[in-house]
Parts: structure tokens; sequence; C-alpha cells
């Protein structure tokens, strides 16, 4: 699905131009030579003194190298300043990844917008590209926090400024184009790095980023209101208050979660409990598609208490949002980047009136990190919102159809060579260019190719399905 003004470009650029004559498997950039001492026993090693020339590097420390199918894959550790404004004060290592083919293949930066994904997937340009891809973890997440943890040090400029440190210590090594992608709050993170620092790379391709205005942004509920099937949205609707008008029932199977290691002192139950019904058509909408989230899961109002509850937590698991190990760990960092800057959306309350207690009360700055001043700005996203519209270029943000960050999605211009794009088979929040129906997938493979300066490789997977390579990193989202 892509609107005229989107797409028209690609129709025209389609019928100018062959169809890319690199879309084919070309040779490999990277010559193979034999295993040097530094690689993995029995493997062999693209650019043999690659390793060496990564110690080399100034703060890179190597934690883990192994060869997997066509690239080498390393785990790394990179030394950042805690405060870019005093870089000769605290220091923090910031946890990445490296997939290395080749130095004379295109390099794609993958920001993470939280823990990073250690397992080896690169990300779908790295795949199209046959580039290689540094993986970089959002600062205070995972291991890459400061020991001071100085809340104040959670910004986007800060972010942005990792990202711009890697790439200039990395180009020294990496000479070929730059390309920048990232997947829901890593697509955010790579917008902003391109924003503070737009000439570090050729071109951008978020995937679901995430755009809120206001710490409860009014574009969701109309969004949730219309998305998908009107039958699904009202099963929905009359299990949010089946599981509201049995809350006697349902809640201590929330307290029952005690045994697996959660406790709900910061918010309690009955709330973590509400608060998770209030959000599960967001939540299904934005993994719809993704086994087993589907319509025909949707359970009738009149099932078992066991059964109505199993919902809930499949969807929108208290344990995982609202107990205190996740908002004193897992999602404390991304309660303060919405509280200050990055913004929420507003989940719709209205239709669940006098079943609710704690109405209006999903508010970012009431969750931890506790004693610690919160206060939302909103000027920094909102000059990025007039930049992406009127100044960004060779950008390209691929969101999934039933995507309810869409509805606050950043605008871009076609004739800047940025394009937003909708794929009507994509995974909830997530769509791949693989899946886009012609004309617009050649156009756009053809505009990957030119930011890059590589050849694009026509993936093997069928056009309109998600591969299973991806299925596998979005459950980890």
């Amino acid at each position: 699905m892509l609107g005229v003004k989107y797409w028209f470009r690609g129709v025209v650029g389609a019928l100018a131009l062959s169809l890319l004559a690199a879309c084919g498997d070309t040779s490999e950039a990277g010559r193979e030579v034999e295993p040097s001492a530094e690689a993995p026993s029995g493997v062999s090693n693209i650019d043999g003194d690659i390793r060496a020339r990564l110690e080399a590097l100034p703060g890179v420390t190597i934690l883990g190298d192994e060869q997997i199918d066509d690239f080498r894959f390393f785990t790394l550790d990179f030394e950042q300043p805690a405060d870019h404004r005093n870089p000769a004060g605290e220091k923090f290592l910031q946890r990445m990844t490296l997939f290395h083919r080749s130095v004379a293949a295109p390099m794609v930066i993958d920001t993470e917008g939280a823990e990073i994904f250690a397992e080896p997937i690169a990300a779908e340009p790295v795949d199209l590209l046959k580039g290689n891809q540094v993986t970089v973890e959002h600062r205070f997440y995972g291991t890459s926090t400061p020991a001071s943890r100085d809340w104040k040090l959670l910004d986007v400029w800060q972010s942005a400024a990792d990202a711009h440190r890697v790439v200039e210590v990395f180009k020294t090594i990496y000479g070929a184009r730059w390309l920048s992608t990232g997947v829901f709050r890593g697509g955010t993170a790579a917008i902003l790095h391109r924003y503070y620092y737009p000439n570090d790379v050729e071109g951008t391709i978020p995937y679901a980023e995430r755009h809120s205005l206001g710490l409860q942004d009014v574009r969701t509920p109309h969004f949730l209101a219309n998305v998908g099937d009107a039958t699904c949205r009202e099963r929905l609707k009359a299990v949010q208050r089946a599981a509201l008008e049995r809350r006697e029932a349902l809640t201590p199977m929330v307290a029952a979660q005690a045994e697996w290691g959660f406790t709900f002192d910061t918010v309690g139950v009955d709330k973590a409990f509400e608060f998770s019904v209030v959000r599960l058509p967001f939540y299904f909408w934005q993994y719809m598609g993704l086994a087993p989230y589907d319509c025909d899961t949707i359970p009738e109002p009149t099932v078992s208490d066991e059964e109505l509850f199993a919902f809930v937590d499949l969807v929108a698991g208290p344990a995982y949002i609202f107990s205190d190990q996740a908002l004193h760990s897992v999602t404390e960092p991304e309660s303060y980047q919405c509280a200050t800057e990055l913004g929420a959306p507003l989940f719709p309350e209205a239709e669940l009136g006098s079943l609710l207690r704690y109405p209006g009360g999903q508010v970012p700055t009431l969750l931890p990190p506790e004693g610690v001043t919160k206060v939302y700005n909103p000027v920094p996203m909102l000059k990025v919102e007039v930049w992406m519209r009127w100044h960004a270029r060779r950008v390209l943000i691929v969101d999934g159809a039933l995507s309810p960050w869409s509805a606050s999605a950043f605008g871009v211009s076609p004739w800047n060579d940025a394009y937003r794009i909708v794929d009507p088979a994509g995974i909830g929040f997530y769509g791949t260019l693989s899946a886009l129906p012609e004309p617009q997938r050649t156009f756009f493979f053809q505009r990957l190719s030119e930011w890059a300066d590589a050849p694009v490789h026509v993936p093997e997977v069928s056009q309109g399905k998600l591969s299973a390579r991806y299925e596998k990193r979005l459950r980890r989202r």
C-alpha cells in the first residue's frame, strides 16, 4: 500500500530503468585467504587481517569471533564517553556486534533502540547488499550503562553522538559507502543519528520507527478504531470488557506469577492488570500475523477465567510490562526516554468507561525510574519532524500496514529522494522491502543500490512472505 505521490516516482523510475541488472548474485567483493592464526579454528578468514585491524582501533575490545555462513561475526565492547560534551570524563563500554564480509563491501550501522540483539541475524539491507553490519546497543540498556547512571545523559543527542563516534572510528577500516538502519526504537535512533550527523551515511532505512507527539499521543486511538477487520476489533473490545468485569477472578492470576519470580510492588497487581487490558488492542495489532497473533485466536468473552486470562497474558502480559522486574530493568530506560523526549501513545479508554479504576494513569512520567526528575521536552522531536518532512534526503521508512505506531509516522518528501512505504504483507508493525509488490519493489531496490553504490541481490524468499529469520528477530522486540 503506497500513496500515489509516494510511488509515482517509483513507477516512472521502474519504466525508465531496466530491471536491476545487478540484482542477480555476484561474486564476493573480498577474497578468501588461508586461515590466519587470528581466525577461529577450522574456518576461512575473509580479509585475513581483519581481527588485527579491529584490535588496533581505539577503544575496541573483541569479546567473540566466529565464522557464520558467509560472514565473520564479532562481539565487541567499544569505549564511549558517558557525556560527549565532556569526552575526558566518565567512560562506559558500549556493546556492539560486527558482521564482516569484506572491507570493500558497503557497511550498514544498525542502531538498536534497546538491548542488543545478540544473535547473528543481519538486517534486511545487509542481506540485500551482501554488506557488512555494525550493530550498536543503545546507551543505558543491557551492559551499555555508565556506572554513574546519571539519567540526564540519556537523551537523543547523546545516543546520536554514540553512533557518530562508531562511524568515525570504523570508517578507518570500512571505506565503502555507509547506510544506517534500525527497527522500532532503533529505527527512531537511526533517524536521530542522521538528523544530528547527516553526512555520516549515504542513506537511512528505518523499519517501524516510533514517533509520538506528547506524553499521550491522541492520534493512536483514531488509528486503533479503524485498523484491520471491524469484527476483529469488536471481539477485542468484548475481551477487554469481560476481563475488567471479571477482575476479581483474574487479578489473583497476576499475583500468582510471583512463583515465577515476578512481583508488583511498584504499581500493584490491580493496576498492572488494568493497564495491560487497556493496552491489549495496541499490542495485538502491533504483532498481528506473528503466530499466535491472529483474529481466530481471540476468545469469546464467555470462556473460562483461565482462558480469558491466558489471552490477556499472551498479548499484553502484565508481568512482562508492569512487574517490578520489568519496570526497574527492562523498561526503565524506555520509560525515562518517553517521559523526557520521545513521548508515548494514548491507549484508548473511552469505551471501557466505568470499568476503569485508574483512567488516564498510563503516563510515562509516573513510571520508574523513581526519584528522578522527568520533564517532557518536545523541542528535539519537533525539530526532527520538520527536518524529516522538508529536508531529509535518501531516507526510506518501512512500516507494516497494521502498525499502531504508523499513526504517528514521520512525513517525508519524495522530491528529496525520501520515502515512506507501507508493506501490506508485513507482520503488524514490521514490513520488508522484499515483500513489496511491483513496481515499487524494483524501484526501491534500485534506490538502495544507488545509495550504497553496490548491487542488490534479489532474495530467495518468496515475495509477499516474511522470512523466518526476520520472524525470529521480531520475537525478541
